[in-house]
């Protein structure tokens, strides 16, 4: 570690190039130090996200108008763009000692709230064990090698070390369970509404009873699943036929119909006309 004025410290930097700009978690540093008696960190606020782990002492965080102390085993973040202070909270051994991993990325968001952290509680008590904190270690010793070798050696890294850091938290519950497989069955058809899939398909994903999963999901969503899943199909193939010239058979298997003949006839009960008398038309 390099000797500052407020602690001694290893800062480890990774600029990213134009690839990892459009990932959705981008590595920006990591580091970690060991904190004199005069540590203070701000006020000031940051432009990504920050994950600290506290290994040794104890940190007085402040957000929100809040402090908190936190000890060893504990876990806070600092959000973009929101003010943040943090110092050390006793001179008394030991020493304040603490690592820190930092991104930025559409996915960031996402990973805090996996974790449990929001605005409102940006931190986790007894977080994690000696076993992650070797690991921490280990990663900072790989980041050196990993940031000279190609595009993607330093996000799988990345990716592979924040995946052990999930699997410490507890998932935040949605509000409904209920609403919480409904949102997921949408995600799903219209992931793969063009894939053939069926009502049955969607009501395993989710592991919901088939008709259990219609009737709920007719209550929360106000249509059919079938109906939805046709609704989403038939605007697709409306589009493709009126904007292409791709053959109608195509258009079919594009759509997950095993024929055109099946199509046509689906194009024809829904629309009132055949794909090929609207081109005509």
């Amino acid at each position: 570690m390099i000797e500052f004025t407020h602690e001694y410290a290893e800062h480890l930097y990774h600029t990213p190039n134009a690839l990892e700009k459009h990932n959705g978690v981008i590595p920006i540093r990591i580091g970690y130090n060991e904190a004199k008696p005069n540590y203070h960190i701000g006020p000031r606020f940051i432009a990504y996200y920050s994950l600290h782990f506290v290994l040794a002492g104890q940190v007085t965080l402040c957000m929100n108008q809040e402090e908190t102390t936190l000890t060893r085993g504990d876990l806070f973040v600092l959000f973009p763009h929101s003010i943040h202070e943090y110092y050390i909270t006793s001179c008394e051994e030991p020493a304040l000692k603490m690592f820190w991993v930092a991104a930025e990325g559409k996915q960031m968001p996402l990973v805090t709230r996996r974790l449990g952290l929001t605005l409102k509680h940006p931190y986790i008590k007894n977080f994690f064990n000696q076993d992650l904190e070797r690991s921490f270690f280990q990663f900072a010793s790989e980041w050196k090698q990993l940031v000279r070798q190609d595009d993607f050696s330093l996000t799988q890294g990345f990716y592979s070390f924040l995946n052990q850091i999930i699997q410490l938290s507890k998932p935040m519950k949605a509000a409904s369970p209920t609403d919480d497989w409904v949102a997921t069955s949408i995600d799903y058809i219209h992931l793969y509404y063009k894939e053939g899939i069926t009502v049955a398909d969607i009501a395993e994903h989710v592991g919901i009873h088939r008709s259990h999963f219609s009737n709920v999901f007719h209550q929360k969503v106000g249509i059919r699943p079938h109906r939805y899943l046709t609704n989403l199909i038939m605007t697709e193939a409306m589009k493709i036929v009126q904007t292409t010239a791709l053959p109608i058979s195509h258009i079919a298997l594009s759509l997950g119909y095993s024929d055109v003949y099946s199509f046509t006839h689906a194009f024809k009960r829904y629309h009132g006309h055949s794909p090929s008398s609207y081109r005509k038309s």
